[in-house]
Formats: C-alpha cells, structure tokens, sequence
C-alpha cells in the first residue's frame, strides 16, 4: 500500500520514526509530510532515510510536483498523522490549509489514522474534544491518546499511542470488511486433562493458529467467538469474545451452545483425544501410585457439530498428521462431515508454536497449497470462508 505519514511539531516526533519504519519492513511505500515545526524535533533527513523518498515540509508552488499535495493525496491510498497535536487537530478540524500536511489531509480519500499527543490538560480541554469529534465525525480513526508521563514531567492523558499500536490501527483500516455479517466460532490452543490437581495429560499446541484467525476475522468484520484451553498466551483483538476452558468436555459444551447461532465453525484446538478415567483429588505421589492410569475417550468437538449442522453451516476442522497428511485429512474430512479440513505437517521445527506452517486445505474439490507462515495460512482460509459464504452455503439452517 502507498501511505503517507504526516508529522506535527511535538516532542512525540520522534516516535514517527519507528512507524515509518514499521510500515516500511511491512512491505509498504511510505512518504512522510512534516509540519515546519516538526522538522524543529527531527531532522526531515532522518525521515528520508527510513522511507527511501524526499521528504514533504512546504507546500510547493507548482501543483504537477512530485512532491505538491496534489500529487501526493493522489499517490497515497492512506494517511497516518503521528503525533497529531491539538494546534493540528484544531487546523484538520476547521479545514484550515496553511501548510503542506493540511492540504494532504483534505485532498486524500483513503482513510486517515491519527495519535493524538499532547499535555493532559490540552486533551481534556473542551475546545480539544470537540475538535476530536469534529475530526472522527470525518471519518478520522484516532488512536489513543494512552495514560503516560509527558515532556512535563506529569502523569496523565494524553502520551502519544505506541507506534506498533498505530500501525495496526492503519492496517485494520485497510483491511476491507468482506466477512460482515458473518458469525464465527474458533477454538484455539491445548486442552488439559487433569490427573490430578498439578498434573495434567496436554500437547505442545499453543494456540496461535486459532488466535490469528480469530483476530483476522474480527479485522475483517466478523462477529468472533474464540474458546481457548487454558494456556494460549497470545493477544485476542478486543472484537473478539473469548471464553477460556481447561478440559475437551468443557470445550465441547462452549462450542455447542455458541454454533447455535454461527454461520461457520473453525476447530483449530488440539484437543486431547483421551483423559483419565477418574481424577485424583489430591497430588498423586509416586510411591503411592502405580504407572498405569484407565484412560477414557474424549469426545470430538467437530465431530459433533459436523453430525448436527452438515449442510447448514461452513464446518472447517484442522488435521495435524507426522505422515500421509492428505489421505489423513481427507478421511478425516468425511468421517466428521466437514466442508474442509487444514492439513499439515507436525515434527521437530513445524507446526506447534512455529512460524512457517506448510498447510494444504483439503476439500471436496482437492486439495490445495496454502503455504507460507501462519498469518498466510490464516488469511487464505477466510479468503475460502468468504468464497463459500458468497455461494450461499453457511446460512443457519
């Protein structure tokens, strides 16, 4: 995406670097515009140097230059304002274009982001609030201010938003909300099966995959509920409902009664296939036990919605296999019913907890290549999810 980082004249400037450069490593283009005062905190050299373009401060004479506003509200597809000061919201709000960055503003229709920063008794002030709404009323997504320490010396708020805050703000407002209207339950992470109160039979899964697709989903418009096993350390977009359980049983339960009303189900939980016939209600110790324990068959979760709502909602369940993965994930994909199965690979350095997935998407038509890291993985399945949805299949039956 071609993006455009506006700067004002505040002490929290220097903080627009690592979003220029953040924003950069993400495979953006990126061209920062700065107020006059800006360039007072940080050098516009810096600027050029992390974005690898000319930096935008007064606005030039000729409209046809590369680097007019004219041009540049053109080339852009968005803008983030970083730090966005009361002087330039008060100016943004009131369609004021006595510099560069104003005129950027009023001529891009991308969307725009900006990080509010000042002193605590600036942000609070009533004229600085009704200037905010002004700006949101505008389509302006702001992005914080958070509670810090200022160049004061006070606590309060009014600190400038962190910029890996900011840039996730910018990226969910690029994401298009083609899964609007569409309800998801995802399950995510290890269950526990207690043998007694301090131990417990698990795997190694530790939920990313799930989170990632819940967290995606929700970007992208979806109303998403998320059950979790008891040890999934990753952050959950605040869009997203998340119930935490420890056992399969309790899994099952939260699942079962959130599909009633879903339009797609993603069993993405490593679920403990057995548990122990009877759980000890005090620590076990080892000379007072033998070594062999009764195991039980736990039920499956997907298995369960697959017999009940086949044909009704889009039914996705995850198959991971240390061999014949997709003769594996296609049996398992019409024993249990399902509309699709995400097959892969699991062994020293894949699958659990790491980055790179190789996964295949296993359905009716074959199978088919996702590749690459989780986040890949995780966005081309809701790109199929979309797809399914808009051939009407999905709808609650």
């Amino acid at each position: 995406m071609r993006i455009i980082v506006g700067v004002a004249g505040g002490i929290a400037a220097y903080k627009a670097c690592e979003v220029v450069s953040r924003l950069v490593k993400a495979g953006h283009s990126v061209r920062v515009v700065m107020t006059p005062a800006a360039a007072q905190f940080v050098a516009p050299l810096t600027f050029r140097a992390l974005s690898g373009h000319a930096v935008g401060i007064e606005a030039a004479d000729e409209p046809a230059g590369p680097l007019s506003h004219v041009q540049l509200a053109h080339w852009a597809e968005a803008l983030v304002i970083a730090p966005a000061t009361a002087s330039l919201m008060s100016r943004l709000a009131h369609g004021q274009t006595d510099d560069l960055l104003g005129l950027v503003y009023l001529g891009i229709r991308g969307p725009v982001v900006a990080a509010p920063a000042m002193e605590p008794e600036m942000w609070s002030h009533p004229r600085t609030q009704a200037n905010a709404s002004v700006l949101r009323a505008d389509g302006v997504r702001l992005v914080g201010p958070a509670v810090g320490r200022m160049a004061s010396g006070q606590e309060g708020l009014g600190r400038m938003a962190e910029p890996a805050e900011i840039v996730a703000a910018l990226e969910d407002a690029l994401t298009p909300k083609d899964l609007a209207g569409t309800t998801i339950v995802v399950t995510a992470g290890a269950t526990w099966e207690h043998f007694d109160p301090v131990r417990v039979l698990t795997n190694p899964s530790t939920g990313l995959m799930g989170v990632l697709i819940a967290n995606q989903a929700a970007r992208r418009g979806a109303d998403v509920r998320l059950v979790t096993g008891p040890a999934v350390p990753y952050a959950v977009d605040d869009r997203v409902r998340r119930e935490t359980v420890v056992s399969a049983e309790e899994m099952q339960r939260a699942v079962i009664a959130m599909a009633q009303d879903a339009d797609v189900v993603v069993g993405a939980a490593a679920v403990s296939d057995f548990r122990p016939r009877e759980r000890l209600g005090s620590k076990a110790h080892k000379d007072d036990v033998g070594l062999n324990w009764e195991m039980v068959r736990n039920p499956d979760i997907i298995q369960s919605i697959g017999e009940r709502y086949q044909g009704q909602k889009v039914l996705v369940g995850f198959a991971a296999e240390t061999e014949d993965v997709l003769a594996q994930a296609e049996a398992k994909r019409r024993k249990k019913h399902l509309d699709a199965v995400v097959a892969n690979l699991v062994g020293v350095g894949r699958g659990f907890g790491a980055g790179e997935y190789g996964a295949w998407l296993v359905t009716a038509e074959g199978p088919r290549e996702l590749g690459g890291s989780k986040e890949h993985t995780a966005a081309a399945l809701l790109d199929w999810i979309r797809e399914r949805r808009a051939a009407g299949h999905g709808h609650i039956g």
